[in-house]
Order: structure tokens, then sequence, then C-alpha cells
């Protein structure tokens, strides 16, 4: 039986201890390589907070364990954390200050936990399925649709060259009717996407560790989050579409020829 009033105060647990290792180490000479497959770069930060994250989750659940630097730990077919112990590398090693802890807990294709801590900023955002979206203990909703400005839009890839492509084909898709932006990581996109600061957020090739906690803030703070088609995601496929909702079938009929 899940407990996820329990399995929140894990997940932040972890998620909080992780944030402190980051906070303590930016700005410094960061140690980098680039990850196999030229999928970017990784630091001994990310390996650090990793390790700090898989001890806590390990000590206090015994779910299995996704992480984008350690793979997978455990086997089941039930709920899984799915970790991204520093979302924003190469912006973290640059010194710029937009990057983040990602840690939600998955079962099959819904996502149940999300927490994601911008440590430079001081922002905890955290949801359970059907609990409700909260920054800093305060809840979160989407603010009313102003419709005197032009909407503005999170458009991301992932390194393949066929996302690149197609990266090029929704800009080109979208430019004419959207202010786009792009900050170089998913987890801050999306919780600002869920604050209602951007109004949507476009990407192809994005790994699940990515968005597993984004993806239940989101909807908790009131948007939609599909596939490009409009469906409920599947699980598998990385052509997301998360939006408010007054915006979301403009950007369906954008998507679908791409």
């Amino acid at each position: 039986m899940l407990n996820l009033s329990n399995d929140l105060e894990t997940a932040l647990k972890a998620a909080r201890a992780a944030a402190t290792i980051i906070e303590k180490n930016y700005n410094k000479t960061q140690n980098s390589s680039v990850k196999d497959g030229s999928k970017g770069l990784v630091t001994e930060t990310d390996l650090e907070a990793d390790r700090a994250i898989v001890k806590i989750l390990t000590e206090n659940s015994t779910y299995p364990i996704l992480s984008e630097e350690s793979g997978v730990t455990g086997n089941s077919d039930g709920p899984i954390w799915v970790i991204d112990p520093l979302d924003g590398t190469n912006n973290f090693a640059r010194s710029i200050p937009l990057f983040g802890v990602s840690i939600g807990l998955m079962s099959g294709k819904e996502s149940l936990i999300g927490v994601i801590i911008d440590p430079v900023h001081k922002k905890e955002y955290y949801a359970t399925k059907r609990g409700g979206a909260f920054c800093n203990g305060k809840p979160i909703t989407l603010p009313l649709f102003d419709t005197e400005y032009i909407p503005m839009i999170f458009l991301n890839h992932g390194y393949d060259e066929n996302h690149r492509g197609k990266f090029k084909k929704f800009t080109a898709a979208t430019a004419s009717s959207y202010n786009t932006l792009k900050l170089g990581t998913t987890a801050i996109e999306l919780i600002q996407v869920a604050s209602g600061a951007v109004d949507g957020f476009i990407c192809v090739g994005d790994e699940l560790w990515d968005f597993a906690a984004g993806m239940v803030i989101t909807q908790e703070a009131g948007c939609v989050f599909t596939d490009w088609q409009g469906k409920t995601w599947d699980g598998k496929n990385s052509q997301l579409l998360v939006t408010r909702p007054e915006i979301h079938e403009d950007l369906v009929e954008r998507l679908k020829f791409i």
C-alpha cells in the first residue's frame, strides 16, 4: 500500500541533501567530462549529489531507483524513483544559475510524486497525485490567462540529430504566434510553466528523469500534459507538450505535421 505522504517526505529529504551539495559547489571550478554518446556533461557534483540521493532513498524506501548518473538499482514492476541529481549540468558548470534537483516517483506511466528544488533561488516545488502542487509550502495554481500578451513557451530537444531537426521545425511552426525560450534545464522550465510564469513547453528527446517530477507538478497546478497529438502520455513517447489549457489545442494543431 502506497503512502504518498511518507514518500514525499523521503523525496524532499533526498532532494534537500543534493541541493545542499550543489549549492556548496556552485561557482567553483568543476572537473567535468562528456558522457558517452556526447550526451552533455557530468561533473563530480552530479555524482556526489546522486550518491546522497540514492543513499537516502535506499535507507527510507524499498522502491527501485532509476538515476541519470547511476542507472537502475533494484528491479520491480511497481513504483520506481526516477532521479536527475543535477538537471542543467551544462549551466551549472558555466556558473549559469539555472539548474535543479529532480526526483519523481513513477508507477507505470503515472507520475505520483514530484520534487524539484532550485538551490540558487531557494525554491522547493513539489506535488503528489491528486494532492495539489506547492512551492515552499504554499499552493500553486495557474493564474488567469492574460490575453493582452503574446504567449511564451519553452522549446527543448534531445541530443540526437533527429531531435534537433524536429526542434527546427516546431520552432518555425510556433515563432509567428509565440515568444520562445530555452533554458537548458527541463526541470526548471516545467516549474515555470506550473507557476504560470511561462505558458507552455514543447520538447522532443527528453529522458524520463528530465520530466518525471515535473509531470505531476504541472498537472496538479492545472496544466495539460500530453504528447504532440494531444493524447495521454503512453509512458514512452518523448514528443511532449505541456501547456496551459487555453493554448493546448492550438499547439497540437501546429505540431500535427512535424
